[in-house]
């Protein structure tokens, strides 16, 4: 996925207004008040090449729910790649065990994701390009991501639907994809405050920015 231009992040300052308020600081964070930049990019590894999602949003998870401080470039050292092509979750799963972890991949539908206690990768297509985010919060109709090029972000369920359901297997309600990541080491401590059963809904004036998501 291509690094989103610096004047459509200016779109998303309206949802990072009302999500400042409930976006949890970590021992070692602190922002500047009133800076909206920080805000938005929150315990949010951002992506530094254009087809790097990936590997930040492995790292995202890494750092900000389990506490190992990876880097973008650790993970991308371990995938063996310069951050210009793309990667599965395949290949995640299978350098994770060098982090002290483990992944698998899901097909599931919303009600499943729903179900989750812990922050897992999704699979997503951004006009129409392969993509990877971190999902940290979902009720029965908003999604909270923190993403590798818009940093934190809210969707509908409805929006979230349209982005995250490639799965063509008309017979089956899994039409989304998701990677979970599970220490195998028992001294690695999850946050108690990455993700929400809760994330707040966004504005009106939120919902037609994040249009830009769109296929």
């Amino acid at each position: 996925m291509k690094t989103i231009k610096f004047i459509l992040l200016l779109s998303l300052f309206g949802t990072l207004r009302i999500e400042a308020e409930f976006l949890p600081l970590l021992p070692t964070q602190t922002i500047v008040k009133n800076d909206w930049k920080s805000l938005r990019d929150l315990s949010v590894v951002k992506q530094n090449f254009e087809s790097s999602c990936g590997g930040a949003s492995l790292a995202t998870l890494l750092t900000f729910y389990y506490g190992q401080k990876v880097s973008e470039t650790d993970i991308l050292k371990a995938l063996e790649n310069n951050g210009k092509k793309a990667v599965s979750f395949s290949e995640m799963q299978k350098i994770l065990p060098q982090f002290g972890f483990q992944g698998q991949g899901y097909a599931a539908g919303y009600e499943q994701l729903k179900q989750l206690k812990i922050p897992v990768v999704v699979y997503i297509k951004l006009r129409g390009e392969d993509h990877f985010s971190v999902l940290r919060g979902i009720n029965d109709d908003t999604v909270w991501l923190a993403d590798s090029s818009y940093g934190n972000v809210t969707l509908s369920k409805e929006q979230f639907l349209e982005v995250w359901q490639t799965r063509q297997n008309e017979n089956s309600d899994l039409k989304g994809k998701f990677l979970a990541v599970l220490p195998t080491k028992t001294d690695i401590k999850a946050a108690d405050n990455f993700f929400t059963k809760q994330p707040k809904k966004q504005t009106d004036l939120a919902i037609r920015a994040i249009g830009i998501l769109r296929n």
